[in-house]
C-alpha cells in the first residue's frame, strides 16, 4: 500500500459535469461531485464516498436503486416491491417499523429529499442520470436530521442549450418459470435559445414479468410489476452568473400481487399448516405514485454563490393483503365456510421544502458554506381490515386513521480550510429544531371481540426535539494522488407518534423521543496509477436510544420506545482499475459487524432483543466484483461484454435474529453483451445466471402468525435496443 500511495502518477484532467453526463465513458474518469455541496473531484473528497455515472449504472445493467445498492459496499436496499423500499447504510436502516418517524437514512433528488416516511422510499428512475452518489457516515451537517446513517442522492441530467440530442431504448424480458415484459424509454434534449434556454423530457414503461402462481385462485405469475415515470427539466441562464432550475417528476408503480412465501406458488397452508391456514382469498396488490416539483436557483456573487432550492413532494402508497388463511385462527370454526379476510394500508406524505445557502468560490485556503432550511410535513395512515363472514351475512370493516403535521427548521455551516499546502481540517455544525402535532381516530369499530377501540375514539399530542449534528475531521494529503482522513460526526433522528390505542394500553405511549448515532472513521483514497483508484475506510458507530419496536402483551398493537443501543465496526475496500483501455476490473469487499449492545427487554422483563443480535439487513460479509470489456471490430462495430457477481453473507429480518426470519447468504451472478454501431446497440443480458432461490427478506405480518418472504428473482432474459439521436 505504501508504494501505491506515495507515487505521484499524471491524473486524467478533470472534466465538468455536463461533460461527464454527455459522454459514455468506457474506463475511469474523474467524476464531479457535490457530495459537500460545492463541485469537488470525488476522490478529493475527504469522506467515504461512492459516485457513479450514469452511463457506467447503465453499462453494468443496473435498472433499478435495489440493483445499485447491491453493488455498493456498506450499502443494502431491500426493495418488497416499487414504492416500499428499505436502505440500509453500514448496518443504520429503520429499526421500529414505524411509519411515523423520521427515516435512518437520507434519500435525495437533486436537491429535494425524498425520505420522509420510513419503509417506503419510493423508486426513482435512473434513465437518463448524471450520476448517482453514496454518502457512508453521518451526513446531517450539511443534509439534516434524515441523513444519520448516511444519503443516497441521485443526481439528473441537466438541459443543455448548445445542442439537441436524446436517445430511444426497447426492451423485452422472460423470467424462468414466469411470465414476459417489456419496456420503453425516451429522452431527449431541446435547446430553445442557443447559452440561455433549454428544456428535457423523458419518460419511460416497465411491465416486469411475475413467476409465483397462486392455485387457490387459479392466477398465474401473480407478481407482475408496472412501473412508468415521466420527468420535465427547463433550464434558464441569461448570464454567465445567474442559473435557473425548474423540475418535476412523476412515479407511478403498480404491482399485481406483491406476497410470496414460496419461490414458485403461492400455498400458505404447506408454510403455516400448525395454524391450520386456509385457502387464499384473493390478490394482494399495491400502488405507489409520486409527484416531486423543485426550483433551484443559483447567483454567483462573486466571491461566493447563493443558492436557493425549493421542492414540493406529494407521495402514496396504497395496499391491500389477503388475509384469509388467518381466519381459522381469528374466528370460531362455525365462522370459517366462505370467510375471507383482507388488511388494508395506506400512506399519504406531503412535504414542502427550502434552502438557502451561501457557498464560497474558488480554491482558497478557506471554503465554507453557511445556509438555512425549513420543512413542512404532513402526513396519513390509514390502517384496517375487512372481514367478510358469509356464514352470519356480516362485512366488518374496522379501519384507524393516524395524522401527523409538523414544521422542522435548520440552521448550518461547513468548512474546510487548508493549514498548510498537505493538511487540512474540516468542520460543520447543524442545529435543527422541530415540532409535530398528531392524532389518531379510530375511524370505524368492530363487531367482533376483536382489540380494536370503539369508533369516534380519538388521541393527540405533540412533540418537538433539537439537536446539534457536528463534524471534524484532518485530512493529510500525502501526494497528489492519494490523501488520508480522519473524522468525527454525529447523527441525529426526531421523534414520532405512536397509534397503539392508549385506552386499552395506557404503557405504550402517546410518542417516542429521538436517537442518535456517533461516528469515527479513517479513510485512504488513492489513484496510484492512471485509470485506478483503490479506497480503503475503516469506522466505528455508537449508535443510542435506539427506536425500537414493541408490541402489546396480547400481540395485537405495536408501539416504539427509545430502549437500548448498537455498536458498528467495518472495513470498505473499493478498487477500480483500468487494466488495458478495453478491459476494467472492479473489486469491493465490506466487513460489517453490527450488533445490538446490551439486552433489550420488555415491561414485563422479557428479553425481546439479545445483546450481540445484528442489526437487521445488514450482511456481515459482502463482495463485488465487476468486469467490462470491450473489442472494436470495425470503425463503426465495437462488442462490450459485463460481468457482476455480488455474494453476501446471511441477514436477519428483525432486531431479534429470530431463526423463522433468517435469510441465508445470497448470490448472485449478472452478464452481457452487446454489440454497437452507427444504427444503435443491441445489448443481450442474463440475470440470476445461476438460478439462485436465495431470500432477501422475511417478514411477518401483523400479528405474526406466518412469513411472508421476498425472493431473488429467478434467472431472466433481456434483450435491449437503443439508439441515440
Amino acid at each position: 500500500m505504501a508504494v501505491l500511495v506515495c507515487g505521484d502518477p499524471a491524473m486524467a484532467q478533470a472534466i465538468s459535469t455536463a461533460q461527464i453526463a454527455d459522454t459514455e465513458v468506457v474506463n475511469s474518469a474523474v467524476i464531479i461531485v457535490t457530495a459537500q455541496k460545492r463541485e469537488q473531484n470525488a476522490q478529493d473528497v475527504p469522506i467515504s464516498l461512492v459516485a457513479v455515472s450514469g452511463a457506467s449504472i447503465e453499462r453494468q445493467g443496473i435498472s433499478s436503486l435495489q440493483d445499485l445498492g447491491n453493488s455498493i459496499a456498506g450499502v443494502t436496499i431491500l426493495a418488497a416491491n416499487p414504492g416500499a423500499m428499505r436502505l440500509s447504510i453500514r448496518g443504520a436502516s429503520d429499526l421500529s417499523g414505524s411509519n411515523q418517524s423520521a427515516s435512518v437514512n437520507g434519500f435525495y433528488l437533486d436537491e429535494t429529499a425524498m425520505s420522509y416516511v420510513p419503509g417506503y422510499m419510493p423508486e426513482v428512475s435512473l434513465a437518463d442520470i448524471e450520476r448517482v452518489e453514496v454518502l457512508r457516515g453521518p451526513q446531517g451537517t450539511l443534509f439534516g436530521e434524515g441523513s444519520e446513517g448516511g444519503t443516497l442522492r441521485v443526481i439528473t441530467r441537466k438541459p443543455d442549450s448548445q445542442k439537441f440530442f436524446g436517445r430511444a431504448k426497447l426492451g423485452a424480458y422472460s423470467t424462468k418459470g414466469g411470465g414476459e415484459g417489456y419496456a420503453a424509454q425516451i429522452n431527449a434534449n431541446i435547446p430553445i435559445i442557443k447559452d440561455v434556454l433549454a428544456v428535457s423530457v423523458a419518460g419511460g414503461y416497465r411491465d416486469l414479468p411475475g413467476w409465483i402462481d397462486i392455485p387457490d385462485i387459479e392466477v398465474k405469475d401473480s407478481n407482475t410489476s408496472k412501473l412508468s415515470d415521466g420527468r420535465f427539466a427547463l433550464r434558464y441562464t441569461p448570464s454567465t452568473d445567474f442559473t435557473l432550475d425548474l423540475f418535476y417528476q412523476i412515479g407511478r408503480s403498480k404491482i399485481r400481487d406483491f406476497v410470496s412465501t414460496s419461490r414458485d406458488e403461492l400455498n400458505p397452508r404447506t408454510v403455516a399448516a400448525q395454524f391450520g391456514v386456509g385457502p387464499v382469498g384473493g390478490l394482494s396488490p399495491s400502488e405507489g405514485k409520486l409527484d416531486v416539483g423543485a426550483l433551484t436557483i443559483n447567483y454567483d456573487t462573486g466571491p461566493a454563490t447563493l443558492v436557493s432550492a425549493s421542492s414540493l413532494t406529494t407521495s402514496s402508497f396504497d395496499t391491500a393483503r389477503d388475509l384469509t388463511t388467518i381466519v381459522p385462527a381469528a374466528f370460531p370454526p362455525s365462522f370459517v365456510p366462505g370467510a375471507t379476510a383482507q388488511s388494508i394500508y395506506r400512506v399519504r406524505s406531503h412535504a414542502f421544502s427550502q434552502e438557502i445557502r451561501l457557498v464560497s468560490n474558488g480554491t482558497n485556503a478557506l471554503n465554507w458554506t453557511i445556509g438555512s432550511y425549513f420543512k413542512h410535513e404532513t402526513r396519513a395512515v390509514e390502517d384496517g381490515f375487512i372481514f367478510n363472514v358469509p356464514a352470519i351475512q356480516t362485512i366488518d370493516s374496522p379501519l384507524s386513521r393516524s395524522d401527523q403535521e409538523g414544521d422542522a427548521w435548520a440552521v448550518f455551516g461547513d468548512i474546510d480550510y487548508a493549514l498548510t499546502q498537505k493538511l487540512s481540517v474540516q468542520a460543520g455544525l447543524r442545529y435543527f429544531k422541530d415540532s409535530k402535532n398528531f392524532s389518531v381516530n379510530q375511524v370505524r369499530g368492530t363487531a367482533f371481540p376483536l382489540p380494536f377501540p370503539p369508533a369516534g375514539t380519538v388521541q393527540s399530542g405533540d412533540d418537538s426535539s433539537d439537536a446539534t449534528s457536528p463534524k471534524i475531521g484532518l485530512t493529510y494529503k500525502i501526494s497528489p494522488s492519494a490523501l488520508i482522513f480522519a473524522k468525527y460526526s454525529k447523527g441525529f433522528r426526531s421523534g414520532g407518534a405512536n397509534t397503539a390505542p392508549l385506552s386499552t394500553y395506557p404503557y405504550a405511549t402517546k410518542q417516542f423521543g429521538p436517537d442518535s448515532l456517533n461516528a469515527f472513521e479513517i479513510g485512504l483514497k488513492t489513484s496510484p496509477f492512471a485509470g485506478w483508484t483503490i479506497n480503503l475506510y475503516a469506522y466505528h458507530n455508537d449508535w443510542s436510544d435506539l427506536q425500537l419496536e414493541f408490541r402489546t402483551d396480547d400481540g395485537a398493537f405495536s408501539y416504539v420506545s427509545n430502549v437500548g443501543k448498537a455498536k458498528t465496526d467495518g472495513v470498505e475496500l473499493e478498487v477500480s482499475a483500468d487494466i488495458t483501455p478495453s478491459l476494467n476490473l472492479g473489486l469491493t469487499y465490506a466487513y460489517n459487524n453490527a450488533a445490538i449492545d446490551g439486552d433489550v427487554t420488555d415491561r414485563l422483563g422479557r428479553i425481546i432483543v439479545s445483546s450481540g443480535s445484528d442489526l437487521p439487513l445488514n450482511a456481515k460479509n459482502k463482495v463485488t466484483a465487476a468486469i467490462h470489456y470491450e473489442v472494436t471490430l470495425s470503425s463503426d462495430i465495437q462488442i462490450d461484454f459485463d460481468g457482476r457477481y455480488r455474494w453476501a453473507s446471511k441477514t436477519y429480518s428483525d432486531p431479534a435474529n429470530t431463526p423463522g426470519l433468517t435469510n441465508q447468504p445470497t448470490s448472485q451472478l449478472f452478464l452481457s453483451s452487446g454489440v454497437k454501431g452507427n444504427w444503435g446497440t443491441l445489448t443481450l443480458f442474463v440475470d440470476n445466471v445461476l438460478d439462485r432461490d436465495d431470500t432477501v427478506a422475511k417478514y411477518p405480518p401483523n400479528p405474526p402468525l406466518y412469513t411472508y418472504s421476498n425472493y431473488l428473482r429467478p434467472r431472466n432474459f433481456g434483450l435491449e435496443f437503443k439508439r441515440s439521436f
